[in-house]
């Protein structure tokens, strides 16, 4: 189960996207590739509705609400939505995060899911799986180890490898074929059916209060933050690709005067949320209270989408030492830069927090800009 750690260390599946710039992007409300359509690079593809019918040489990395994947991927597929149907055959490793998925197709590599209802199906995992997720039914052969933090989970397959599981409920079906040794916590007792077999040994521990371990930790954490770095990069797409003016102009506010923005940013961050609790006070100033408060929350959450779009421009700009552009390159770029600065305990935080009260500041500047041009 060593194997699963690795899968702690999120930076190495955000990285596989920055590896290749020479990659296709698709974005928008409905997003698909024909199925006689190849794409011999990586391709990225956000939106509300995903398709994705091609073949595809490289990596697919996409998020939606509702995502199908029926082309074969020769390399790595990392996906995060609503709903995920993944009915094509995967040439490496697979990493996904959603309310619910259903992998229906073969992966050759590893498996690392995270959602509410997942299940898995087809012709098998070559690799080792873990999973964290709700309602969890493993129904297709697995070549290596099985981990599992679930809450039901049902196991009907041939594994090869060890089984470690902590969960509500626990079932192995009549063609579940455990080779290796079977470890698991629950609230009682697993149900086998007949014909289920262990061929190892079977190690059960009774738990009144599940406590998270390490391992469920390692899982949970890696699927969260695969499916918030999914969710800000389709955010900041749209954003920065839809309102390319508006973020150009942000970038340069805060690259000309970045102290100004930043002491901008902390006055407005402490004086609205105060200034509108004031208001609500008084019976008069309630609906004006309620507007700040509202407003506050709206501008705190497209400073949150900006702020990416901001750092990866600026960082882009001063390697290539080429004007400041916004791009999907220069999106991606600021993404990760962002959610690994997250990673970094105290100093990576203070920079987070820097960057959005410049971009808070910039984007105040720009609508009393605005006000102004109106009056």
């Amino acid at each position: 189960m060593k194997k699963f750690l690795k899968y702690g260390v999120i930076v190495l599946m955000m990285v596989l996207p920055l590896m290749s710039f020479a990659a296709k992007f698709k974005a928008g409300e409905q997003v698909s590739t024909g199925k006689d359509e190849k794409v011999a690079d990586d391709l990225y593809m956000a939106g509300g509705s995903v398709i994705s019918a091609g073949g595809i040489k490289g990596d697919l990395i996409t998020a939606g609400g509702n995502i199908i994947i029926s082309g074969d991927i020769e390399e790595d597929l990392i996906v995060g939505g609503g709903n995920i149907n993944i009915l094509s055959n995967i040439g490496d490793d697979l990493r996904a995060g959603g309310g619910t998925v259903i992998l229906a197709g073969e992966v050759k590599g590893d498996v690392l899911l995270g959602g509410g209802q997942i299940t898995i199906s087809g012709s098998g995992v070559g690799g080792d799986v873990a999973i964290a997720g709700g309602v969890v039914n493993i129904d297709a052969p697995v070549a290596g180890d099985v981990f599992v933090a679930g809450g039901n989970v049902y196991i009907n397959s041939s594994i090869a490898g060890d089984v470690k599981i902590e969960a509500e409920k626990i079932t192995l079906g009549s063609s579940a074929i455990i080779s290796g040794d079977l470890t698991y916590k629950a609230k009682k007792e697993m149900t086998k059916e007949d014909g289920a077999v262990v061929k190892g040994t079977v190690d059960f521990k009774m738990i009144e209060r599940r406590a998270v371990s390490p391992e469920i930790f390692v899982a949970i954490f890696s699927a969260l933050l695969l499916w918030k770095f999914l969710a800000l990069l389709v955010c900041a797409l749209v954003v920065g690709l839809v309102l390319k003016r508006f973020n150009k102009e942000i970038i340069t506010l805060v690259t000309k005067r970045p102290l100004y923005e930043l002491g901008r940013g902390v006055l407005v961050m402490i004086a609205v949320p105060v200034v509108s609790i004031i208001l609500l006070m008084t019976l008069v100033g309630i609906p004006f209270g309620v507007l700040g408060l509202l407003g506050f929350v709206i501008m705190m959450i497209f400073t949150w989408i900006l702020a990416p779009i901001v750092l990866g421009s600026v960082v882009y700009s001063y390697f290539s030492k080429k004007e400041s552009e916004v791009s999907w390159k220069t999106i991606l770029l600021g993404v990760f830069i962002f959610m690994l600065l997250g990673l970094i305990p105290i100093i990576g935080n203070l920079a987070q927090m820097l960057l959005l009260f410049m971009t808070l500041g910039s984007i105040v500047a720009l609508k009393m800009q605005i006000v102004k041009e109106w009056r």
